[in-house]
């Protein structure tokens, strides 16, 4: 069976005849980046990790790999695996931990050549591979946090550690008198806010709360705790901003604000009745409303009408709001 491994697509390598081996030296300039594609994975999921190496300096930069001899490398562009496994004899210098300080550092499956090409990485370019490291470090097939670090060529360079959840994606579901919305969040690009909703929708908070103020066919917004817009959570647990690229369009879920402060979401979240441009780089988008059904109830709540200060003269309980799990694959058309 072939690794899933693919290459890097952004790189600029210079490739040259090798001169006689050594360890790396003068990697001053070199940085090492770890990047999760992914940093929420279901489990059993593949765990598709970035391995870079970025030249900042002005002068190019030969990589060898410690302790094994080097060789012309081929004319293919690209971080070969065993430069992302240069640790040297006793690490590979990846290393996934847990919080319970379980560690794994030998990937299963990968065999040390006794030869390794050498790169040489131009000025001002950067090269890498992105690899499935559930094919190497098998415990990423479980659910669990799991901090993840790079140190190659014996630790010249090190990357900053990076942290991937893999666990069963959730949704949020809310009962009002017209149906049902179910709400896909957004991990990856906003995980603090993902973090603060699940955590509000799973302890409770949000059931019987109302939806307390709309603009038709724009928004409709709740999760107040007095049903006034002037609550926040109990614990008074602030959420910075985490602007992203989703647009508020129809169905979109963000966090209300309190005004000019950019890191005050709390418990109160709104959802887009339509595309609204001018909210885009002012609030984060954290979720966004899947199916049909969730649209038309949506569409209902849309068309109740309102008092001048905006609230619905109809009140709008949530009747039950609870987590569920996603399926899988998240696939779902919008409207």
């Amino acid at each position: 069976m072939m690794r899933k491994v693919s290459f890097f697509p952004v790189i600029a390598v210079c490739l040259v005849a090798p001169a006689v081996g050594g360890e790396p030296a003068g990697l001053t300039d070199v940085h090492a980046h770890v990047r999760p594609v992914l940093r929420h994975i279901a489990p059993n999921r593949p765990v598709m990790v970035q391995f870079l190496l970025e030249n900042a300096g002005e002068k190019s930069v030969t990589l060898s790999v410690p302790d094994l001899s080097p060789e012309i490398p081929s004319p293919e562009a690209g971080l070969p695996l065993i430069h992302v496994f240069s640790g040297g004899a006793e690490t590979s210098g990846v290393t996934v931990t847990t919080k319970t300080g379980r560690a794994w550092d030998r990937p299963v499956g990968f065999h040390r050549a006794k030869r390794a090409p050498i790169l040489v990485l131009a000025p001002h370019s950067v090269v890498g591979i992105t690899v499935d490291l559930r094919e190497f470090f098998p415990s990423l097939r479980g659910k669990g946090r799991f901090h993840v670090k790079w140190a190659p060529y014996a630790g010249a360079v090190a990357s900053d550690e990076v942290v991937i959840d893999v666990e069963p994606r959730k949704q949020v579901e809310i009962t009002v008198d017209q149906g049902k919305m179910v709400i896909d969040l957004f991990y990856d690009d906003a995980p603090a806010h993902v973090a603060n909703f699940l955590d509000l929708a799973s302890s409770g908070f949000y059931t019987g709360k109302t939806f307390h103020r709309s603009i038709p066919g724009f928004m409709i917004q709740g999760g107040c705790p007095y049903g006034d817009g002037t609550g926040i959570r109990p614990d008074g647990k602030r959420v910075p901003d985490e602007l992203n690229d989703h647009p508020h369009d129809k169905g979109s879920v963000s966090m209300a604000l309190l005004d000019d402060d950019p890191n005050s979401a709390s418990c109160q979240f709104f959802i887009a009745g339509s595309r609204v441009k001018e909210w885009d780089d002012e609030y984060t988008v954290f979720g966004h409303l899947v199916g049909d059904a969730s649209y038309e109830t949506l569409e209902k709540l849309m068309k109740i009408p309102v008092d001048d200060q905006g609230r619905p003269t109809q009140t709008i309980y949530m009747r039950t709001v609870r987590v569920v799990d996603a399926p899988s694959p998240r696939a779902y058309p919008n409207p």
